[in-house]
């Protein structure tokens, strides 16, 4: 299944591998329900991770259906095909499956996807928020306004609705909106604050519960990476590798994986080296952003937080060594 935001194109193989039909409909479940009625027990189907998979293989696996989710980055075939069109798309899936070789992405039980949509919705309005505060910022500057007062507290919001400027008051509007919204969503965050793996995130200095629960829902079941290397790769903060002969040059990190939790790691390292100036991780960044610079240090400081919160997700217990990322 080659699924888009307005279709779903599909190629359907039967025991031998053989073309037996090609599907092209309405990306609704009205239509989808009608499709997947034509089939049995036993029968697979497989679509790439893209932003329109979940309700889809929700609804496909809620019919007893099994469903693969297939990683979009490692289907070269598809990216290398001359004929790059949807049918091509779905049936070189569809051979894929039949062959076995479906690079398969990692599925989130519902609960742990649930989280994940409420945190990256909180993400998203925060930034909206953000965006609001600034073009204030930016509109008084541009008036040549002076104040001393915190303009998004009480008093300074008096302050900013007396100015009687259109934008101001428009941006105001939006911010209160905004935060009416976020706090309906931090109170369906609530039911998560007592999952013992954000519990433990949070012993971490400079993880806060906010923090932990992005941490905990983007990295999900954490008994599918092997090692901390595994992690830190989902995370793409390793250094891309291109070999010419016996020459191997390392470039920029992947920035492949969660941008979540990338996100969330570097900003939790800036907040942990200011709650905890002596920590292993801290002295491990200074040390190395003397020799090669705050953002190499940066990279390889983050690394060493996701080694401490692989531990502690993996043997389900708090920080507490100062030695825990060596």
């Amino acid at each position: 299944m080659d699924i888009h935001s307005k279709i779903i194109v599909c190629t359907t193989l039967d025991e031998d591998g053989k073309v037996v039909r090609k599907d092209s409909f309405e990306n609704s479940f009205d239509r989808l329900n009608e499709y997947i009625s034509q089939f049995h027990e036993g029968d697979i189907f497989v679509m790439e991770s893209t932003g329109f998979y979940e309700p889809l293989y929700d609804f496909i696996e809620s019919h007893g259906f099994h469903v693969k989710l297939a990683n979009p980055l490692k289907i070269r075939l598809i990216a290398e095909s001359r004929m790059k069109n949807d049918d091509v798309d779905s049936e070189v899936l569809a051979k894929l499956l039949k062959n076995d070789w479906i690079p398969e992405s990692y599925v989130p039980s519902k609960d742990i996807r649930e989280m994940r949509r409420i945190v990256r919705t909180r993400i998203q309005l925060k930034r909206d928020l953000t965006r609001m505060k600034n073009r204030i910022h930016f509109e008084l500057l541009r008036m040549h306004v002076d104040y001393d007062v915190n303009l998004f507290t009480w008093k300074g919001k008096v302050f900013l609705r007396n100015l009687n400027n259109n934008r101001i008051l428009s941006y105001l509007a939006v911010m209160e909106s905004l935060e009416a919204e976020i706090r309906k969503v931090d109170s369906l965050l609530e039911r998560y604050t007592s999952i013992p793996g954000v519990i433990n995130l949070q012993t971490i200095p400079g993880i806060g519960l906010f923090s932990a629960m992005v941490i905990y829902s983007e990295i999900g079941d954490i008994h599918r990476f092997s090692d901390s290397g595994k992690l830190i790769s989902y995370a793409g903060m390793i250094p891309s590798v291109r070999q010419s002969s016996d020459i191997i040059h390392h470039g920029r990190i992947t920035y492949q994986g969660s941008r979540y939790l990338r996100w969330i790691i570097v900003e939790g390292l800036h907040s942990h080296m200011i709650n905890d100036p002596g920590s292993s991780i801290t002295s491990f960044y200074k040390h190395l952003a003397k020799k090669k610079g705050k953002s190499k240090a940066i990279i390889a400081a983050s690394n060493k937080l996701l080694k401490a919160i692989y531990w502690i997700l993996k043997e389900n217990r708090p920080y507490f060594s100062r030695n825990q990322a060596q």
